[in-house]
């Protein structure tokens, strides 16, 4: 529809409807004079009504005040009724799509191959003669016992011990043998108990124990000889009564003035 056609349209409703509003007006003080002044209508003869009959306020026709208003067109609607709305050209452009960010492709996916330990048979444990029963006793570990022979009394690991001479004046014009005996109690044996049995290159001889207290409570010497040399000599702990309690241990002396005093300590194992 043009222009000229829309604007005829409207005008043709506006006059309609002033029209309209001032019939309306026109009836509206028609009936307002009436209903002020009824004697004005008395003269007023109704269709069908007989000429003698008084008027009354029933005989009196009423006036529907009835407001017709013009049903617009769609057509006649102006335009400015219902705005269009134009989007921009930056709304017009085409929507991006975007990739949700959950979504990975295929090439940033990393994966992941497993590493699990070799199942080869190489790898199996195998029977080997060092796994055979004959290797390796059941039960518990053996400990070796303490006793390191049939006797009571052992010397200790740590004799013999060479030392240079400090019990008497004599240094270096004296060589000889000394030492302690120990129980089972980590004690000095007692005085009178036992004794050292010395033999060898023309001596044989017998030390009381505890009858050396340079030593210890439990001490015994037994003088070699005035010079030092490299000589050896059996070493056997007995009792006073000649028991012997440990076995005998041969003992090497040395020709060295700083290893003159020999000392052997005898141990209770059992």
């Amino acid at each position: 529809m043009s222009r000229k056609s829309k604007k005829t349209g409207v005008s043709l409703l506006n006059i309609l409807s002033l029209a309209l509003l001032l019939f309306t007006c026109i009836v509206g003080l028609l009936i307002m004079l009436v209903l002020a002044k009824p004697e004005l209508m008395a003269n007023v003869s109704l269709p069908g009504a007989s000429d003698n009959a008084a008027p009354t306020a029933e005989s009196i026709p009423t006036m529907e005040a009835v407001a017709l208003i013009p049903t617009i067109p769609p057509s006649a609607t102006p335009n400015r009724l219902a705005p269009t709305f134009t989007p921009s050209s930056e709304e017009m452009m085409p929507t991006s799509t975007r990739k949700p960010f959950s979504t990975l492709s295929a090439s940033t996916t990393p994966t992941l191959t497993p590493i699990l330990p070799s199942k080869t048979p190489t790898k199996t444990p195998t029977s080997t003669p060092s796994n055979t029963p004959t290797s390796t006793p059941f039960g518990p570990t053996i400990t070796p016992s303490p006793t390191r022979s049939q006797y009571q009394f052992t010397k200790t690991d740590a004799s013999p011990l060479y030392l240079i001479n400090f019990a008497n004046t004599a240094k270096c014009n004296w060589m000889g043998m000394a030492g302690e005996v120990i129980d089972l109690q980590k004690h000095f044996v007692v005085t009178g108990m036992y004794r050292v049995h010395v033999w060898g290159n023309g001596i044989d001889e017998r030390a009381l124990v505890g009858g050396a207290a340079a030593y210890s409570p439990s001490g015994w010497e037994q003088f070699l000889d005035s010079k030092t040399s490299a000589r050896a000599y059996n070493v056997q702990l007995e009792t006073v009564s000649g028991t012997a309690v440990s076995q005998v241990y041969s003992i090497t002396t040395r020709d060295d003035c700083n290893q003159n005093l020999i000392r052997i300590d005898f141990i209770q194992n059992h």
